[in-house]
């Protein structure tokens, strides 16, 4: 024996006085509200470098030494190192 199929819930009717509502449309505002500027936004950038095979091999000798729960990519690895530099070019000299 199968089983009676289904059938679509039935369509209400849309009242009249929505359906006015809807066939009226709306207009849009001219202005667009003012809000606060967003900051820009740091944007990724990507780029390949070269390096040394003997740099290389420095740097995953220095994650070797690390445990393994403290090692990091060599990516992280080259970023923190550029990030590094950077600090140290920005401190003023005496």
């Amino acid at each position: 024996m199968k089983k009676p199929k289904i059938g679509l819930p039935p369509v209400r009717a849309i009242a009249t006085s929505m359906q006015e509502m809807i066939n009226k449309g709306g207009s849009v505002l001219t202005e667009p509200i003012a809000s606060a500027p967003e900051p820009e936004e740091d944007k990724l950038k990507s780029f390949t470098f070269k390096i040394y095979e003997s740099e290389l091999a420095q740097i995953r000798e220095i994650q070797q030494a690390l445990p393994k729960r403290d090692r990091i990519s060599i990516h992280d690895f080259v970023v923190a190192a550029v990030k590094s530099k950077i600090e140290q070019e920005r401190k003023p000299t005496t």
